[in-house]
This record gives C-alpha cells, sequence and structure tokens, in this order.
C-alpha cells in the first residue's frame, strides 16, 4: 500500500473510530446530560481557608526577616494552589507579564529539575520573551536580572522534590548573593528524605534550610466548607446538599484523607453519579458499596478536627 493509500485508510479509520464514540456517548446519555457530565468532570477551583491564612503568614514572616525554608504536605492538599493564591495577593499579571514591582514570585519545576529547568521556569513565570534561550550562564544572568529588576523579597519554588543538587545550589546562591528568601515547596519526601541526605555535598543544603512548615490536610468543619462551596459553584440549581446527610462528611473526609484535591475527586464522582442515576439514594452506606473500591491516600494527620 503507498503511503497516501495508507494516510487515507488511517484518516478513515480515525472518523470511524470517532463515530462510534460519539455513538457509544449518545446511547449512554443524551446530549444535554452529556454537556452537565462533561461540565461536572472540567469542574477545577480552590477555597481558601484558614490554614492558607495560617501559611500566608508564615511566608511573609520569611519574607520580612529574610530567611530561606521549606513547607512540605500530601500530595494532593492544595499546597501549590495556596501558593499560587498568595502570589496574586501581590503581584498583578498585564497579559503574559507581571507588573513591576513583583515582590513574590511562585514558579513551579517539570521533572528533572536541573539549574536549566530552574531558571527557564522563573522567567517564564515571570513572562520574559528568552525564557528558554541561552546557556545556563545565559540563563542564570538573565534571571538574577529579572529579579532584581521586578524588585522580588521572595522566591517560592513548587515541586521542589524534583530539583537536582545543582539546582538547589543555584537556589542558595541567589539568597547569599542576592539576599532574596528562597522557599521549597513540595511533599513530605522534600523534607524528610532530600533534605536530609548525609551525604557531604547535601550538608549545605539542609543547613541552608532550616525553618520548615507543614501544610495541614483538612479538618472535618473545613471539609464542610470545601464541599458547600464546590455545590454552590458546579451545582447552583441541583445541590446534593451532602453536608446535610448523616455521616457523609466523615466518609467523605476518610476516603480523601483530608485532601482537597482527592475530595474534589470524589464529589465530581458523586455529580455525576447522581446525573445518571437520579433515584440513587445518598448515605453513607451506599457511598462505601459504590466506591469501596477506591484507596485512601496515604497521608498525615497532625490537626484535630
Amino acid at each position: 500500500m503507498s503511503e497516501t493509500n495508507l494516510a487515507h485508510a488511517n484518516l478513515e479509520f480515525e472518523k470511524q473510530s470517532d463515530a462510534s464514540l460519539q455513538s457509544a456517548e449518545e446511547l449512554r446519555r443524551s446530549p444535554e446530560v452529556q454537556a452537565k457530565v462533561e461540565r461536572i468532570g472540567q469542574a477545577n477551583t480552590y477555597i481558601p481557608l484558614d490554614r492558607d491564612t495560617e501559611l500566608f503568614d508564615w511566608l511573609d514572616d520569611q519574607r520580612d526577616a529574610k530567611l530561606c525554608g521549606y513547607v512540605t504536605s500530601a500530595t494532593g492538599s492544595g499546597l501549590l494552589k495556596a501558593c499560587q493564591l498568595y502570589r496574586t495577593q501581590y503581584v498583578k499579571r498585564r497579559g503574559t507579564l507581571l507588573e513591576i514591582p513583583a515582590t513574590v514570585i511562585y514558579a513551579e519545576i517539570d521533572q528533572h529539575g536541573g539549574p536549566t529547568d530552574l531558571y527557564c521556569s522563573i522567567l517564564e513565570e515571570i513572562g520574559h520573551p528568552l525564557a528558554h534561550v541561552g546557556t545556563l550562564r545565559d540563563l542564570r544572568s538573565r534571571a538574577w536580572g529579572t529579579l532584581k529588576g521586578y524588585g522580588v523579597k521572595i522566591l517560592i519554588i513548587g515541586n521542589a522534590d524534583y530539583l537536582t543538587l545543582e539546582a538547589f545550589n543555584e537556589l542558595i546562591d541567589v539568597f547569599t548573593k542576592m539576599r532574596i528568601p528562597v522557599i521549597l515547596v513540595g511533599t513530605y519526601y522534600l523534607g524528610d528524605n532530600i533534605l536530609e541526605r548525609k551525604s557531604l555535598p547535601y550538608v549545605r543544603v539542609h543547613d541552608s534550610f532550616l525553618e520548615s512548615y507543614e501544610f495541614p490536610n483538612l479538618t472535618e468543619e473545613e471539609v464542610i466548607e470545601v464541599v458547600n462551596d464546590w455545590e454552590e459553584k458546579f451545582l447552583p440549581e441541583s445541590r446534593l446538599n451532602l453536608t446535610q446527610i448523616e455521616s457523609v462528611v466523615s466518609y467523605l473526609r476518610l476516603k480523601s484523607g483530608g485532601l482537597i484535591e482527592p475530595l474534589y475527586d470524589l464529589l465530581r464522582k458523586i455529580a455525576i453519579l447522581k446525573i445518571d442515576e437520579p433515584d440513587f439514594e445518598l448515605n453513607q452506606y451506599n457511598l462505601t458499596k459504590r466506591f469501596g473500591r477506591r484507596k485512601e491516600p496515604k497521608v498525615k494527620f497532625k490537626r484535630k478536627s
């Protein structure tokens, strides 16, 4: 078969697959119901709570005292979104660029977080047009100059678990030479393993980040706030009133591990379940039976509800 015929055959196969998929969706739900399900599936939000205010106060103290440190939490706690929210309180964005002064910079690291990835993330967050151009020396010079020019007073690095030793040392140099405090943000692995490594090269890293903060899981009262907020935003005309059902709040906290992202996952599943099965009775027994195979997150609990 020629390349032209092969391409044509592949195109026809894709069209048939798309048509089959569309037919399967139409058999399962009407277009109106499917639209509701897709809207629920794309629901993405975050509600600031007392724990966020406490974190922000700690970050303010670190910024004022010019102290480096690190913040840890379980995966799915909402910590990264909280850091983004903290940044928005101090920095305004005009299009892709940050307005000057930008006293708080928050940049997230992708995997393989070496020095080049670090500076690219910082420059990309600021909106620099040459965020991915040049050698490490070029990126370092560009990032340092930009941090100084924007009047940055604190640099927060999300997904710090991904950083390499070389990238950690770059951040230490940012602090020691520019006096900009650096806050590392990551999972418990960051604080319990990476920063506690006994090898000699990591002694400098350990001793540069002595201040720590643990972002807590949700209390039962906070679960109620999150659930009510989510229903109000995404189910304004068909609220489930989950917080009014006996034992359901305790079940949601247990099944989500007190983590806001797994809790949002559960709320989406419950809302779609109720759309597909309007007669489904929402109670702890039925939810446990329906979602019993879902594993519970591995988390730490420190605060009492």
